[in-house]
């Protein structure tokens, strides 16, 4: 003991407690039971020594020594790989003249909601990109060409959806697809299409759209995410509210924005809230509407589809005049909410005036309606392709780079701009719901 004592340079050190030692972190050291054979060739400064003859306080202070040396830089833990986004692209084939798409029409293709309980959904988003296509037919394209919608139905099974999208992109040829708000549906096209080698253009909110790093996809909306904090932040930083219920449905859109609002608030240490999940749109929603009339809430977060949003909004708004609505995107794609003062949703907070009033009256005089608030982004995702496509030509991979370009381009919706994933770079925040009492927001 007294020959080991003196190879540590007058070192001196109080017996130490195994309990301690357990607890302590030093430098991220982490005790372990070390064996027997391993201590017989444990050496300090070429000292070797007998494990018998060695008290575990000395080892233990070796082992510390050990881990403070210089010679040891304890550096972060890195993770084992990233894909910056900056570093999603194509650089495949198909920019040749030869994998031009043949005739003078140049077609998008929508898909969208056009027949069942969306169809209202779908046909206005039909609506807002003919009304894209008729005025950027006032530019001729190169070469004589023109700019045609080709729109089919998404409505039903996956089985249909993803026919559809085959059909857009073999049958009619399409240059690029827009697809609706559905995550389903816009997850299907970007499987399709990054196998074929075709823009996507989608309205979806689904984050994971854009986060698994493919080049072809282009999420034109905010996020879950986004909307989900933006909501949590006025809820409960803003106007404290204490009494919030979450009213979802059980499909994919309605449990990822769930979640996501769960996830906001507990990063803001907020009070619990009450979920009701709806499991499915048309059924009976009466015991659905009692529920939350008994629980007297004073905000009320929908992340529905808009046939659900139109069934309560109007009689909650009536049982509460003084609470809080916030929609998510699909909750908000409904013309029944007339109380637009208390309701929320998010969006540009850019958006120039004269270019939204420009559009809602063309849309009106063509309709007779307000548009919902993802008709103005159908119509920029057309006029976007349509920009695109005039300096691309009819090639898909050429039209890819030219989206990928795109940079602060002034629609109705807002400004639009897209970084190397296909993320919409716009500045989202909470906006009053836009109805035609209210006028632009």
């Amino acid at each position: 003991m007294h020959k080991f004592q003196s190879q540590i340079s007058n070192f001196k050190s109080p017996r130490l407690n195994f309990a301690v030692l357990r607890q302590s972190q030093i430098s991220n050291f982490k005790f372990a039971r070390l064996r027997s054979a391993a201590l017989r060739r444990f050496q300090i400064s070429n000292f070797k020594f007998p494990y018998r003859a060695v008290p575990c306080t000395a080892v233990l202070l070796a082992a510390l020594f050990a881990c403070c040396s210089p010679a040891l830089p304890q550096t972060p833990s890195q993770p084992y790989a990233v894909i910056p986004r900056d570093a999603v692209n194509y650089s495949g084939p198909g920019r040749d003249s030869s994998h031009d798409l043949p005739g003078s029409e140049i077609k998008i293709g929508l898909l969208a909601p056009l027949t069942g309980p969306r169809q209202n959904e779908g046909k206005a988003l039909l609506e807002a990109a003919k009304l894209a296509i008729e005025d950027e037919a006032a530019s001729p394209f190169p070469g004589g060409r023109r700019l045609s919608i080709v729109a089919r139905d998404q409505s039903d099974s996956w089985g249909r959806a993803t026919n559809e999208i085959v059909r857009l992109v073999f049958d009619d040829q399409a240059a690029a697809l827009l697809t609706s708000l559905d995550g389903d549906s816009a997850h299907l096209a970007e499987q399709v299409g990054n196998k074929v080698g075709i823009p996507i253009v989608t309205l979806s909110t689904d984050p994971s759209t854009t986060q698994i790093n493919l080049p072809w996809i282009f999420r034109l909306a905010p996020t879950d995410s986004q909307q989900a904090r933006a909501f949590a932040h006025d809820i409960y930083l803003e106007r404290r509210v204490q009494k919030v219920i979450l009213v979802s449905e059980s499909d994919h859109d309605g449990r990822e924005g769930g979640e996501e609002f769960q996830k906001a608030a507990r990063a803001l240490s907020a009070p619990a809230f009450d979920q009701i999940e709806i499991e499915a749109a048309g059924s009976n929603l009466d015991s659905t509407l009692s529920q939350i009339i008994a629980a007297k809430p004073e905000a009320l977060v929908f992340w529905t589809g808009p046939e659900t949003a139109s069934r309560l909004l109007p009689r909650l708004m009536t049982a509460f005049p003084s609470a809080q609505f916030y929609l998510s995107q699909e909750a908000a794609q409904t013309r029944s909410v007339a109380a637009p003062n208390n309701t929320w949703i998010v969006g540009s907070s850019l958006v120039e005036k004269p270019l939204r009033e420009s559009f809602e009256k063309r849309y009106r005089a063509r309709t007779g309606e307000f548009p919902i608030p993802a008709a103005a982004q159908a119509y920029d995702a057309v006029r976007i392709l349509a920009a695109s496509l005039r300096t691309s030509g009819p090639n898909r991979a050429r039209l890819r780079d030219a989206l990928a370009a795109l940079s602060n381009y002034r629609g109705a919706s807002g400004p639009v701009a897209f970084d190397h994933a296909g993320n919409d770079l716009s500045d989202f925040t909470l906006v009053r719901f836009p109805s035609a009492e209210s006028g632009t927001q």
